[in-house]
């Protein structure tokens, strides 16, 4: 099985992270290829860092996977 492009270039993608604030922190990889750095907090939301992008593409997979971080991170808060 061929890894997609997007790993390769950005293999830590859709992976959840905490850090050292106890926010949860991720990256997703948009349709031009682009690393776009994520936070969740425990509000049910995302923060998305757009500062170095005109603008961004997502794919309905992207928008999946940022809805799943979003439950993942919300519930491993909410366990701490």
């Amino acid at each position: 099985m061929e890894t997609p492009i997007e790993q390769l270039l950005h293999p830590d993608s859709n992976k959840l992270i905490k850090d050292k604030d106890g926010s949860f922190i991720a990256s997703i990889v948009d349709v031009e290829l682009d690393k776009i750095e994520c936070e969740f907090h425990d509000d049910d939301c995302v923060k998305i860092d757009t500062n170095d992008y005109t603008y961004i593409t997502l794919t309905r997979g992207n928008l999946y996977t940022l809805l799943e971080m979003i439950d993942d991170a919300d519930s491993q808060l909410v366990m701490e």
